[in-house]
């Protein structure tokens, strides 16, 4: 296990005087920076920033940021879930590392998925199989990584989408699955 303990700092995010939130900080006594270049590979949509070096990524409606010493997450509701979110953290970074044999290290910065782009792909329907209003509300969550192309039933079910299909397949790179 890389990350066995680390010291919670949660505190009140000052952000927005109209939004009342939290955002929590794990210290870490140990040094993740070899972990990073694993999340990369790992995670979807996430940002690797070669200088510090920098993972930055979004877990739901938390931004997230690991650096070689410490975890930070925002947009918190209460104490508790900052607790939740961060033990939710260390346990992805510490199953990662675990698993690094299988995974090829990334240190690239890749680009992040343009909703706009994506929305293109998509039939247009608005057929709400995949649970959103909109076409351009699940593109809005394929972009944050936060649902799959393959929830989009039109595209998956009709032939005439095959096109479409290949190109949110090359965009979407497939070898970086959600934990």
């Amino acid at each position: 296990m890389l990350i066995e303990s680390y010291n919670l700092e949660i505190e009140v995010a000052d952000h927005s005087a109209e939004v009342f939130e939290y955002e929590a900080i794990a210290h870490l006594p140990v040094d993740i920076r070899e972990a990073l270049p694993y999340l990369n590979a790992t995670f979807k949509n996430g940002t690797y920033f070669t200088d510090g070096p920098v993972f930055s990524w979004r877990l739901d409606d938390h931004k997230v940021g690991f650096w070689h010493d410490r975890i930070a997450a925002d947009h918190l509701d209460t104490r508790e879930q900052a607790k939740e979110v961060i033990d939710h953290l260390v346990k992805l970074v510490n199953d990662v590392w675990a698993r690094r044999s299988e995974i090829e290290p990334d240190t690239v910065t890749h680009e992040n998925l343009q909703p706009l782009e994506l929305y293109r792909l998509l039939p247009k329907t608005n057929c709400k199989v995949c649970g959103e209003n909109t076409c351009f509300n699940f593109a809005l969550k394929l972009a944050a990584g936060m649902v799959e192309f393959q929830q989009c039933g039109p595209i998956l079910g009709d032939a005439k989408y095959g096109d479409q299909l290949k190109q949110l397949e090359s965009l979407i790179v497939l070898k970086r699955p959600l934990l």
